[in-house]
């Protein structure tokens, strides 16, 4: 399971183009859930892949698709 928590209004939209590239590129379909703080984290099964606040920056959509496939 694909989590994307992203700060309620501010990035909804990179978290639904990301959620949609991930649905485009592996076929799965991610789970939004807002969040506070300037959080945008993407977790799979429970393991975290990607952190705006631990990496300093918003991911890339390939390297997200290539840390789920690995």
């Amino acid at each position: 399971k694909v989590v994307i928590t992203y700060a309620a209004l501010n990035y909804l939209p990179r978290a639904v183009g990301l959620a949609a590239q991930i649905k485009q590129a592996l076929g799965i379909e991610a789970a939004l859930a807002p969040g506070k703080g300037g959080v945008f984290d993407v977790a799979c099964d429970g393991k975290l892949v990607f952190s705006k606040h631990r990496d300093g920056r918003y991911p890339q959509e390939e390297e997200i698709v290539r840390a789920l496939r690995a």
